[in-house]
């Protein structure tokens, strides 16, 4: 190492020698370089075998590894200062004992990078195995996974596969093309080849994954998911939101007529059965017929059949596949009908109108007019059908999501404009998010067709309004009314359109019974009329209209008392005392200044607290009597009305009802309240309560006065309503029992019928082949009836005896097998199965 030594001496004694010029300097530099190099490297090599040295030693030599680096750097500047481009950078070396080799970050990035896509490419190929042959090896099944889900994971996972490649591709073409154009040293084929290499790497990507997701795309999730149909049938539900808002018809669904049911092609699998059915005869047309005479033609673009397959009456329907097809023996057209389904409308809703108008059924629509139309609606054989105990509906007549009506199954609207409506109702006890609609187009009249309706302003004065449907007034050129006695047909007033308008004011003679007759001519000269009648039955009395309030010391607000309740009978019932009542007049006419009111209870004067309103309390148990006088001795009216006040205590205020839904389906659990019931006697308190669920079980001698209870359809006494009530106690022995005002109604389970055959599951077998059939129901049979749809007489059995059966078919064909069962419980229920025969 003696050489270093005197490297640095020799060095530092010739730095300010003068040279004769550059060329030589150069030469000179380049000579010491080569040496310094040499240097490097020999003392580089003996701290690697010498290792173990001292650590003062050690410590020597890497100084010394600095000052040839530092004059290598010096030299370096020098070469630059005299115009020498051809630099090398004598790099650092950095020595460590015991070095061993570690992994750069590039490197680990490149290797994950490596590993992620090769993850991808097996999961685009697991993806896409499992989706062309979703059966073997357990397919989707085994994996847990939906075929929907299956199709958006590999078009996902091959939109990360070619943004990989993609980005690899590009990466290659820029960096190879920026080294082409600014390194020198190199030849230029390398990198003008590493170009072509990224292109054509991100050509491969590209085209390859546009192929792919080409062939996902096609793949048809339904097809998957309903291996064994053919067809996919789907409900029409439209709203006047969603005119065209489809749903899947499932083994569940319950179809009422009125409705449009469209009908899908799954063409991956009519594709097989057509091979099975056909073989290779050329095919030219398909045709749907839907079991009531409609025929629907095959939209190739779309895959659906045009339309839809309109039902308006109860019933099944089987579901045809007309396929017509060049013979390739007699090269004749074939028209060749298979039985692929049955559509089951287990009920219907019944439609009318007035005499005088149409409700006709075209194109897949009802169409009712002209203007105005009322149109009934009639839901008592929905209920039947369903097994539906308790008549809850609510009906949606223009289908803009308001409920018109509810609990009522006879419903009438009356339509006065002219457009396309989608009537709906829903069944709260069968499935409240579940509506059933169907299209109704309202026609308009020929002529404009108009209203009258009248309103009361003063005693004999009224406020006409005449009115046009669906905008008719724009094609209105003149009108007049002609006012007349209705009894007499005599003519009292006539009035022109153009002075008084389509809103006017009009004082009739007094009681009597009057008609508004409108008539008026269009604007291409069509003439019309229109006419309104009005009653009227007093002419010398006010019109007062007033309200009573009461207040008990449970309640903490006000409660309006029944008005009509009040009219009828002229009177008002207390059951607890005190009592706070308020009288609140709302209006009196006609309002004239020289109005006198008076309000007593018991002929003593009531004084009035707020405006129209009168405040005062009942404290005892005596009969009371409040009276409402209004006089006008200028006009001579009067009125008078007294309304008697009666007290009837009860000992114990029972008060028992329902937290919650008090009907549904078996088995129910009911919440039963009697929290609120208090006792007249501020000495006495409740002590206990006895439940009586009236289903056989009673809880006796209970502190609680909530309890809940499940309540069980009786199948034994075929019976679903229950009248609950409790029986409570008080500590002085007072007794009272209370029963719940309305029934509890549990209504029995749907019953449900499943035909399967587990040796044949794809319900295809070949003549003599011992086919397995299965039955999947609830509840406890009592007869079983099947049909094998193979010229025999039905088959019938006892109970459970055959929910199992074996069959051999002798013909090859498509059977329609129809299973019935009877219960000595419940309803029966029928269920038909299609299965096949090959040769």
């Amino acid at each position: 190492m003696n050489q270093n030594e005197q490297f640095f001496a020799n060095n530092n004694a010739s730095t300010n020698a003068n040279y004769l010029n550059d060329e030589q300097k150069i030469q000179e530099i380049l000579q010491e370089q080569q040496k310094l190099q040499q240097l490097y490297n020999q003392l580089v090599a003996y701290i690697q075998e010498h290792q173990n040295m001292p650590s003062d030693e050690m410590f020597k030599y890497h100084a010394q590894l600095k000052q040839l680096t530092e004059y290598y750097q010096a030299n370096q500047e020098k070469l630059k200062l005299l115009g020498y481009s051809n630099i090398q950078v004598n790099k650092n070396v950095q020595i460590k004992r015991g070095a061993a080799s570690s992994l750069s970050v590039k490197n680990v990035f490149m290797g994950c990078g490596i590993l992620f896509f090769l993850l991808v490419i097996g999961l685009i190929v697991l993806f896409y195995t499992v989706l062309q042959n979703p059966t073997g090896g357990g397919g989707l099944t085994a994996l847990g996974i939906a075929p929907a889900v299956a199709k958006n994971l590999l078009m996902g996972l091959t939109g990360i596969a070619m943004l990989i490649v993609f980005l690899v591709g590009i990466v290659i073409l820029l960096m190879n093309v920026y080294k082409a154009f600014t390194v020198k040293d190199r030849p230029k084929t390398w990198y003008i080849g590493g170009g072509i290499l990224g292109f054509l790497i991100l050509g491969i990507g590209i085209g390859a994954g546009t192929s792919l997701m080409s062939q996902v795309s096609k793949i048809e999730v339904e097809s998957l998911a309903n291996p064994d149909q053919t067809v996919l049938a789907y409900v029409k539900t439209p709203t006047k939101d969603n005119p065209d808002a489809i749903s899947q018809i499932s083994n569940s669904t319950i179809l009422i007529a009125p409705v449009n049911v469209p009908f899908k092609l799954l063409t991956a699998n009519y594709q097989k059965y057509a091979q099975i059915e056909l073989g290779n005869q050329q095919v030219t047309n398909l045709q749907l017929d839907c079991g009531n005479k409609q025929i629907l033609t095959y939209n190739q673009q779309s895959t659906m059949f045009n339309g839809a397959c309109f039902y308006s009456k109860k019933g099944i329907y089987q579901i045809n596949l007309i396929i017509t097809y060049i013979d390739n023996t007699t090269k004749q057209t074939v028209n060749k009908s298979y039985l692929l389904k049955e559509i089951n409308i287990a009920s219907e809703l019944s439609l009318s109108t007035t005499s005088d108008k149409k409700l006709e059924l075209i194109d897949n629509e009802y169409v009712l007019g002209p203007l105005p139309s009322e149109l009934t609606f009639n839901a008592d054989q929905i209920f039947r059908d369903l097994g539906l105990r308790n008549y809850r509906i609510n009906w949606d007549a223009e289908g803009d999501g308001t409920t018109d009506k509810s609990d009522e199954t006879t419903f009438s609207f009356n339509y006065e404009k002219a457009e396309v409506y989608y009537p709906s109702f829903s069944l709260p006890d069968y499935n409240p998010n579940i509506i059933f609609s169907f299209p109704l187009r309202v026609e308009k009249s020929l002529l404009p067709v108009c209203k009258i309706e009248f309103s009361k302003q003063k005693v004999n004065t009224y406020r006409i309004q005449a009115s046009f449907l669906d905008g008719g007034e724009k094609y209105i050129q003149d009108y007049a009314y002609l006012i007349s006695d209705a009894s007499t047909k005599q003519s009292l007033a006539d009035r022109q359109g153009n002075e008084v308008g389509m809103d006017f004011i009009h004082t009739f003679d007094g009681q009597g019974f009057y008609e508004v007759l409108m008539n008026f001519v269009t604007t291409e000269g069509k003439k019309g009329s229109c006419r309104g009648e009005l009653r009227i039955s007093d002419k010398s009395s006010f019109n007062v209209d007033y309200d009573i309030f009461s207040q008990s010391p449970r309640q903490t607000q006000f409660t309006k008392a029944d008005k009509k309740l009040i009219s009828d009978s002229k009177s008002i019932k207390l059951s607890e005392i005190p009592t706070k009542l308020k009288l609140k007049i709302n209006s009196i006419q006609p309002s004239t200044y020289n109005i006198n009111t008076q309000i007593t209870l018991d002929n003593r004067p009531i004084v009035e607290t707020l405006a129209g309103e009168y405040l005062f309390d009942v404290r005892d148990t005596k009969a009371h009597t409040l009276k409402i006088q209004i006089q006008d001795t200028v006009r001579g009216l009067s009125y008078e009305e007294s309304i008697n006040i009666t007290i009837g205590l009860d000992d114990v205020l029972g008060d028992l009802k329902v937290v919650g839904e008090k009907s549904g389906f078996s088995p129910l659990v009911v919440t039963l309240d009697a929290s609120a019931t208090k006792l007249n006697d501020p000495n006495d308190s409740i002590a206990y309560f006895t439940w009586d669920f009236d289903d056989g079980e009673v809880q006796n001698n209970l502190s609680t006065s909530v309890i809940k209870h499940t309540y069980i359809y009786n199948n034994t006494k075929n019976t679903g309503i229950f009248t609950p009530k409790v029986t409570i106690t008080t500590k002085k022995g007072r007794t009272v029992t209370i029963p719940l005002n309305e029934s509890i109604i549990v209504n029995k389970p749907l019953v449900k019928l499943n035909i399967s055959s587990p040796s044949h599951p794809t319900q295809e077998a070949r003549i003599g082949d011992q086919v397995r059939f299965a039955l999947d129901f609830n509840g406890l049979p009592k007869k079983i009836y099947r049909s094998f749809d193979d010229g025999n007489e039905e088959l019938a059995c006892d109970g459970r005896e055959c929910i199992e059966m074996t069959k051999v078919f002798e013909k090859a064909g498509s059977y329609n097998i129809k299973v019935r069962i009877e219960f000595d419980d419940q309803q029966q229920v029928e269920q038909s199965f299609l299965f096949k025969v090959r040769k």
